[in-house]
């Protein structure tokens, strides 16, 4: 009996707050216009060694989706230059994000134009500027990883302890 009461007591007090970080760690960022978690790796490493880096945290680089998103991204960056999710492999002159995602709801190529497709530039960068350009895959810079949250903090709501439609009621005596 003493157990159960110790049991309600945490739950009731610390699994909102746990559950309060939709990222689930204070390394990472959220961004509720995406409902993603973003996290700056401030290593200098080129594209392939910058994405295995994020794959081993759950994510991949940043697929930019919106003037929004890229603003936020911009300045978890501290304004230095990274790397971006998108790139061309192969014969394919078509940018893919590495994510999986459509690439091209949103570009923000320098001059406000997206350059020729160069094999020689295969992955794109974001400037300390918070504008694209094309860059050699071998060069490298930061990054930011990116992956979805755990759950939406909008669904949460500390005010009433509710989480996801679940209630956490606190035992009273």
């Amino acid at each position: 009996m003493v157990l159960a009461v110790i049991a309600l007591v945490i739950s009731a007090f610390f699994i909102p707050d746990v559950l309060a970080d939709p990222c689930g760690d204070s390394n990472w960022r959220y961004f509720p216009q995406t409902n993603s978690c973003y996290k700056l790796i401030d290593e200098n490493l080129p594209w392939t060694i910058a994405e295995f880096k994020c794959l081993f945290q759950g994510a991949h680089h940043v697929s930019i989706d919106s003037p929004e998103e890229n603003q936020f991204v911009h300045e978890l960056s501290h304004w230095s230059e990274i790397w971006t999710g998108a790139a061309f492999f192969g014969k394919d002159m078509h940018y893919v994000n590495s994510d999986g995602s459509r690439y091209g709801n949103f570009e923000n190529w320098k001059d406000g134009r997206k350059p020729p497709m160069n094999r020689a530039r295969r992955c794109i960068k974001m400037d300390q500027n918070g504008e694209w350009f094309q860059s050699c895959c071998k060069k490298k810079t930061y990054t930011i990883c990116e992956k979805k949250a755990a759950y939406s903090a909008s669904s949460y709501s500390g005010s009433n302890n509710s989480v996801n439609g679940f209630r956490f009621m606190r035992h009273r005596s």
